[in-house]
Protein backbone atom coordinates (compact mmCIF):
# COMPACT_ATOMS: atom_id res chain seq x y z
CA UNK A 1 0.00 0.00 0.00
CA UNK A 2 1.27 3.30 -0.79
CA UNK A 3 -0.45 6.91 -1.88
CA UNK A 4 0.83 6.33 -5.28
CA UNK A 5 -1.78 3.35 -5.35
CA UNK A 6 -4.16 5.28 -3.31
CA UNK A 7 -4.54 7.98 -5.84
CA UNK A 8 -4.25 5.53 -8.86
CA UNK A 9 -7.47 3.56 -7.28
CA UNK A 10 -8.67 7.00 -7.11
CA UNK A 11 -8.40 7.89 -10.34
CA UNK A 12 -9.95 4.93 -12.17
CA UNK A 13 -13.25 4.73 -9.95
CA UNK A 14 -13.02 8.81 -11.59
CA UNK A 15 -12.48 8.37 -14.80
CA UNK A 16 -15.19 5.19 -14.67
CA UNK A 17 -17.81 6.87 -12.59
CA UNK A 18 -16.93 10.58 -12.26
CA UNK A 19 -15.70 12.62 -9.17
CA UNK A 20 -18.96 12.10 -7.51
CA UNK A 21 -18.61 8.69 -7.20
CA UNK A 22 -15.29 8.65 -4.88
CA UNK A 23 -15.60 7.84 -1.47
CA UNK A 24 -12.35 6.25 0.88
CA UNK A 25 -15.33 3.38 1.17
CA UNK A 26 -15.02 3.03 -2.79
CA UNK A 27 -11.48 3.17 -3.21
CA UNK A 28 -10.15 1.42 0.21
CA UNK A 29 -13.26 -1.82 -1.26
CA UNK A 30 -11.29 -1.36 -4.74
CA UNK A 31 -7.82 -2.07 -3.29
CA UNK A 32 -9.20 -4.48 -1.13
CA UNK A 33 -8.43 -3.12 2.62
CA UNK A 34 -10.13 -1.48 4.97
CA UNK A 35 -11.08 2.37 4.74
CA UNK A 36 -9.25 3.11 7.74
CA UNK A 37 -5.69 1.90 6.54
CA UNK A 38 -5.64 4.24 4.01
CA UNK A 39 -5.12 7.27 6.61
CA UNK A 40 -1.74 5.55 7.25
CA UNK A 41 -0.80 7.36 3.69
CA UNK A 42 -3.20 9.50 2.60
CA UNK A 43 -4.60 12.33 5.28
CA UNK A 44 -8.10 12.76 3.85
CA UNK A 45 -10.03 12.68 0.52
CA UNK A 46 -8.86 16.03 -0.82
CA UNK A 47 -5.33 14.70 -0.22
CA UNK A 48 -5.93 12.11 -2.16
CA UNK A 49 -7.95 14.74 -4.88
CA UNK A 50 -4.59 16.93 -4.87
CA UNK A 51 -2.93 13.04 -6.08
CA UNK A 52 -4.85 13.40 -9.01
CA UNK A 53 -4.88 16.79 -9.71
CA UNK A 54 -0.97 16.03 -9.22
CA UNK A 55 -0.23 12.90 -11.44
CA UNK A 56 -2.87 14.72 -14.49
CA UNK A 57 -0.73 17.92 -14.33
CA UNK A 58 2.23 15.70 -14.35
CA UNK A 59 1.02 13.90 -17.33
CA UNK A 60 1.64 17.14 -19.65
CA UNK A 61 4.98 16.41 -19.14
CA UNK A 62 5.73 20.26 -19.35
CA UNK A 63 9.54 21.12 -19.34
CA UNK A 64 10.45 23.48 -16.50
CA UNK A 65 11.60 26.34 -19.18
CA UNK A 66 10.69 26.34 -22.46
CA UNK A 67 12.67 26.58 -25.68
CA UNK A 68 12.37 28.88 -28.08
CA UNK A 69 10.02 31.84 -29.29
CA UNK A 70 7.00 32.28 -26.82
CA UNK A 71 4.39 31.56 -29.98
CA UNK A 72 5.02 28.26 -29.80
CA UNK A 73 5.78 27.54 -25.83
CA UNK A 74 2.11 28.77 -25.48
CA UNK A 75 0.91 26.14 -28.22
CA UNK A 76 3.11 23.38 -26.48
CA UNK A 77 2.00 24.08 -23.27
CA UNK A 78 -2.13 24.25 -24.52
CA UNK A 79 -1.77 21.31 -26.51
CA UNK A 80 0.06 19.34 -23.95
CA UNK A 81 -2.68 20.49 -20.96
CA UNK A 82 -5.16 19.25 -23.61
CA UNK A 83 -3.69 16.04 -24.14
CA UNK A 84 -3.36 15.47 -20.83
CA UNK A 85 -7.13 16.48 -19.40
CA UNK A 86 -8.82 14.45 -22.53
CA UNK A 87 -6.66 11.22 -21.40
CA UNK A 88 -8.75 10.92 -18.16
CA UNK A 89 -12.30 13.36 -19.16
CA UNK A 90 -14.04 11.95 -15.97
CA UNK A 91 -11.24 13.89 -13.91
CA UNK A 92 -10.83 16.95 -16.59
CA UNK A 93 -13.06 19.11 -14.42
CA UNK A 94 -11.29 18.10 -11.08
CA UNK A 95 -8.25 19.40 -12.31
CA UNK A 96 -9.54 22.21 -14.48
CA UNK A 97 -11.39 23.92 -11.21
CA UNK A 98 -9.52 22.76 -8.26
CA UNK A 99 -7.21 25.14 -6.72
CA UNK A 100 -3.52 24.56 -7.33
CA UNK A 101 -2.11 24.32 -4.31
CA UNK A 102 0.80 21.83 -4.31
CA UNK A 103 4.19 22.22 -5.77
CA UNK A 104 3.69 19.59 -8.48
CA UNK A 105 0.36 21.15 -9.64
CA UNK A 106 2.12 24.69 -9.93
CA UNK A 107 4.91 23.79 -12.15
CA UNK A 108 2.79 24.45 -15.44
CA UNK A 109 1.97 27.94 -13.93
CA UNK A 110 5.61 28.10 -13.42
CA UNK A 111 6.64 27.31 -16.87
CA UNK A 112 4.08 29.40 -18.37
CA UNK A 113 5.25 32.69 -16.30
CA UNK A 114 9.00 32.20 -17.16
CA UNK A 115 8.32 31.90 -20.38
CA UNK A 116 6.82 35.39 -20.94
CA UNK A 117 9.36 36.76 -18.62
CA UNK A 118 11.98 35.29 -20.42
CA UNK A 119 10.63 36.78 -23.18
CA UNK A 120 10.77 40.51 -21.55
CA UNK A 121 6.61 40.59 -21.43
CA UNK A 122 6.25 43.11 -18.48
CA UNK A 123 5.28 41.09 -15.01
CA UNK A 124 1.86 42.06 -14.90
CA UNK A 125 0.75 41.29 -18.40
CA UNK A 126 2.52 37.81 -17.92
CA UNK A 127 -0.13 36.85 -15.17
CA UNK A 128 -2.95 38.36 -16.81
CA UNK A 129 -2.03 36.18 -19.91
CA UNK A 130 -1.91 32.96 -17.76
CA UNK A 131 -5.44 33.62 -16.21
CA UNK A 132 -7.00 34.35 -19.40
CA UNK A 133 -5.20 31.59 -20.83
CA UNK A 134 -6.80 29.39 -17.79
CA UNK A 135 -10.26 30.35 -18.36
CA UNK A 136 -9.76 29.31 -22.02
CA UNK A 137 -8.91 26.22 -21.30
CA UNK A 138 -11.44 25.53 -18.37
CA UNK A 139 -14.48 26.83 -20.80
CA UNK A 140 -13.08 24.71 -23.91
CA UNK A 141 -12.29 21.59 -22.13
CA UNK A 142 -15.17 21.51 -19.71
CA UNK A 143 -17.59 21.74 -22.70
CA UNK A 144 -16.04 19.34 -24.84
CA UNK A 145 -15.69 16.63 -21.72
CA UNK A 146 -19.83 18.01 -21.27
CA UNK A 147 -20.73 17.50 -24.54
CA UNK A 148 -22.60 14.35 -25.53
CA UNK A 149 -19.61 12.94 -27.93
CA UNK A 150 -16.76 14.52 -26.06
CA UNK A 151 -14.59 13.64 -28.68
CA UNK A 152 -13.91 16.06 -31.15
CA UNK A 153 -16.61 16.62 -33.79
CA UNK A 154 -20.24 16.45 -32.75
CA UNK A 155 -22.46 15.01 -35.06
CA UNK A 156 -19.48 12.77 -36.83
CA UNK A 157 -21.71 9.58 -37.60
CA UNK A 158 -24.72 11.01 -36.16
CA UNK A 159 -26.09 12.18 -39.50
CA UNK A 160 -29.85 12.26 -38.21
CA UNK A 161 -28.82 14.62 -35.22
CA UNK A 162 -26.68 17.00 -37.29
CA UNK A 163 -29.80 17.38 -39.42
CA UNK A 164 -32.01 17.69 -36.50
CA UNK A 165 -29.90 20.80 -35.46
CA UNK A 166 -29.29 21.99 -38.49
CA UNK A 167 -33.33 22.57 -39.34
CA UNK A 168 -33.92 23.96 -35.54
CA UNK A 169 -31.32 26.45 -36.44
CA UNK A 170 -32.78 27.43 -39.77
CA UNK A 171 -35.67 27.39 -38.79
CA UNK A 172 -35.17 29.36 -35.71
CA UNK A 173 -36.71 32.65 -36.69
CA UNK A 174 -33.62 35.23 -35.89
CA UNK A 175 -32.40 35.66 -39.67
CA UNK A 176 -28.25 35.24 -38.64
CA UNK A 177 -28.62 32.07 -36.99
CA UNK A 178 -30.53 30.87 -39.58
CA UNK A 179 -27.55 32.05 -42.23
CA UNK A 180 -25.29 30.18 -40.15
CA UNK A 181 -27.28 27.27 -39.07
CA UNK A 182 -25.34 24.54 -41.26
CA UNK A 183 -22.26 25.75 -39.50
CA UNK A 184 -23.59 26.14 -36.23
CA UNK A 185 -24.93 23.35 -35.41
CA UNK A 186 -21.59 21.28 -36.20
CA UNK A 187 -19.00 21.94 -33.39
CA UNK A 188 -15.57 20.94 -33.51
CA UNK A 189 -13.91 21.01 -30.28
CA UNK A 190 -10.56 20.63 -31.54
CA UNK A 191 -10.78 23.25 -34.50
CA UNK A 192 -12.50 25.63 -31.77
CA UNK A 193 -9.54 25.33 -29.51
CA UNK A 194 -7.28 25.68 -32.46
CA UNK A 195 -9.33 29.01 -33.37
CA UNK A 196 -8.85 30.68 -29.64
CA UNK A 197 -5.00 29.72 -29.25
CA UNK A 198 -3.96 31.19 -32.23
CA UNK A 199 -6.26 34.34 -31.20
CA UNK A 200 -5.12 34.18 -28.21
CA UNK A 201 -1.28 34.24 -29.61
CA UNK A 202 -2.33 37.06 -32.10
CA UNK A 203 -3.77 39.51 -29.74
CA UNK A 204 -0.43 38.91 -27.44
CA UNK A 205 2.03 40.21 -30.64
CA UNK A 206 0.26 43.63 -29.96
CA UNK A 207 1.80 43.39 -26.45
CA UNK A 208 5.40 41.66 -26.85
CA UNK A 209 8.56 43.45 -26.20
CA UNK A 210 9.84 44.79 -28.84
CA UNK A 211 12.87 43.28 -30.25
CA UNK A 212 16.38 45.95 -29.48
CA UNK A 213 18.73 45.79 -33.18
Amino acid sequence: MSRDRIVGAALVIIDEEGVEALSMRRIAARLGVQAMSLYNHVRSKDDILDGVTEFITTDMRMPRRVTGGWEEGIRDIAYGFRRASLRHPQACELVLMRQLSTPTALAPVDTMIAMMLDHGFDEEIAVHVLRLFISFQVGTLLQEVRSASGSGREGRGTDERLATRTAYFAGSGFPAVAKVAPILAVNDHEAEFAFGVELLISALRGLAPVAQD
